[in-house]
């Protein structure tokens, strides 16, 4: 096997831990979603962030526009929930994307570095 077969391979392993950390902050922001969803559903309104554009904008980039005037209870609780976790979901996902990149040239370093002495 090549140097260069080594520095694919510690690429993948590298990037891995980024990767799977940014996975599980979206697994638990989906949760939170759903439940967010929920909450407004039992005040018998709809909380559609999904498909809406405008609202996953204003909650990622302007946050104090995410929630309007117009919305009712169960949307203002649901909206407000999502708030609550908006800063530490924002700092684990760039924290992700920070540990694929330093994984990913370390990993190339050291696979590359372990290829030559062997």
């Amino acid at each position: 096997m090549s140097p260069r077969d080594y520095g694919a391979y510690g690429f993948f392993i590298g990037i891995a831990p980024g990767v799977l950390y940014g996975l599980w902050n979206l697994f638990n922001v989906q949760r939170v979603v759903s439940e967010a969803q929920r909450i407004a559903r039992d005040h018998g309104e709809m909380l559609d962030i999904d498909s809406s554009t405008p609202i996953r904008f204003n909650y990622i980039f302007r946050p104090k526009h995410f929630i309007c005037p117009e919305d009712g209870v169960g949307v203002r609780l649901a909206k407000s929930r999502l708030l609550s976790i908006r800063r530490q979901a924002m700092r684990r996902h760039v924290a992700s994307a920070l540990f694929a990149c330093v994984g990913a040239i370390l990993g190339v370093i050291a696979a590359v570095g372990l290829a030559s002495v062997a």
